[in-house]
């Protein structure tokens, strides 16, 4: 079946509080839509469903990114026709009250039945000190009995009053660690949000969790080899390469620094209490871990890839002495970031690999696999915290 979208038009709505307004305002819109199906279709009952599954807010912090959400929404609504509120602030600007643009789009969902599906947008922006009001000037307008989700595309402000208070209106939280400019301070700070929100009602979403899928689906795969087990339980190293985020060179990507809070909290291994006398930049990236008295060293290492691949990890490495041999399991990126291969090696001789198609998927690819659950993540969150403590005894 092939996919159709009418083009939206936006229209300026000058009475930005009136919701009633702003629903005779779609209603048209909707109601143009449906008779422009029928032209285009030349079909004199064509079905025009106005569908919405749940409630998107999206926060964003410049023309261009609303231009690039403004594109992804097309491809994430089609699978998930909602309301989207989309808020700009500009809070360098000068100050500008709010103004609020609404739009609709279509799209066929069934050529042989004349079956088109149309959703809705609200655009609303505001620069300087109005763009705090924002969340009271979106939040009336969430459809009553449908889930809420934000989507929080900017830097993550995790102690932002406007962040607090559209997360607090939310059902589940989408955001990307990959966006973070001080990642070590803003995964001290993902991680003692989470702690506080573990109880609430709100489930937290990280895009580069989900980007870590195929690394952890591989590496639970070692364990699937029967013979590989006894060594898997005897793990005394593991070493992350990764590309260092853009935005500070010299700190660990959170990427990396989440996958060993996978490994560790599925793992049960927990920071060794010992003082380390080393203070040079190779032991800052070095952590003691234990379980049951057994150490593991876990190592953090940059290295040089292609500008595209910022924050990406290139490869793991677990270490496992048995009493009869040394096997190396290993999970790594291809040079030019297609594909990631696993390999295992006893006492250097190398066994038979597996090759997968490791591209990470779209931004829209992402999002919309997130707007389908409400529900808290409970391995990510553990995962984030095993990662803070890991954080913590670097940084001791």
């Amino acid at each position: 079946m092939k996919t159709t979208h009418t083009t939206p038009r936006q229209v300026h709505v000058t009475e930005t509080l009136d919701v009633q307004t702003v629903e005779r305002e779609l209603s048209r819109l909707w109601m143009e839509n449906a008779g422009r199906a029928r032209a285009e279709d030349e079909v004199e009952e064509t079905a025009v469903m106005r569908a919405r599954v749940l409630n998107l807010l999206v926060y964003v912090s410049s023309d261009a990114a609303l231009g690039e959400v403004n594109e992804l929404l097309s491809e994430v609504t089609g699978a998930h026709p909602c309301r989207a509120i989309v808020m700009l602030a500009e809070r360098e600007r000068e100050d500008l009250d709010i103004e609020m643009f609404v739009s609709s789009y279509c799209q066929a969902v069934d050529v042989a039945e004349e079956r088109r599906l149309c959703g809705e947008q609200l655009t609303l922006r505001a620069c300087g000190r109005f763009a705090v009001e924002l969340p009271s000037a979106a939040e009336p307008l969430l459809v009553p009995d449908l889930p809420v989700f934000l989507w929080w595309r900017d830097r993550p402000r995790l102690n932002d009053r406007v962040f607090r208070k559209l997360s607090h209106a939310a059902d589940r939280v989408v955001f990307d660690s990959a966006d973070f400019l001080e990642p070590h301070k803003d995964l001290l700070a993902l991680d003692s949000l989470l702690q506080k929100e573990r109880a609430a009602h709100t489930g937290i979403s990280d895009l580069n969790w989900a980007r870590l899928t195929s690394w952890r689906g591989l590496l639970a795969s070692f364990y699937d080899v029967r013979e590989y087990r006894a060594a898997l339980d005897n793990i005394n190293r593991v070493r992350i390469e990764y590309v260092a985020p853009a935005s500070v060179k010299e700190e660990i990507a959170p990427k990396a620094l989440i996958l060993a809070g996978w490994l560790a909290s599925r793992l049960g291994w927990r920071v060794a209490d010992t003082q380390r006398e080393e203070k040079d930049d190779e032991a800052r990236r070095k952590v003691l871990m234990e379980r049951d008295g057994r150490k593991i060293v876990v190592e953090f290492q940059s290295v040089e890839r292609s500008q595209t691949m910022n924050g990406w990890i290139a490869r793991i490495e677990l270490s496992a002495d048995a009493p009869s041999a040394r096997l190396l399991f290993v999970v790594a990126r291809s040079e030019d970031g297609r594909y990631l291969e696993t390999r295992t090696t006893t006492n250097d001789e190398e066994r038979a690999s597996r090759l997968l198609v490791g591209g990470d998927k779209t931004e829209a690819e992402l999002l919309g696999r997130e707007l389908e659950i409400l529900g808290h993540d409970r391995i990510y969150e553990e995962a984030v915290r095993s990662a803070a403590l890991i954080l913590e005894a670097l940084e001791a």
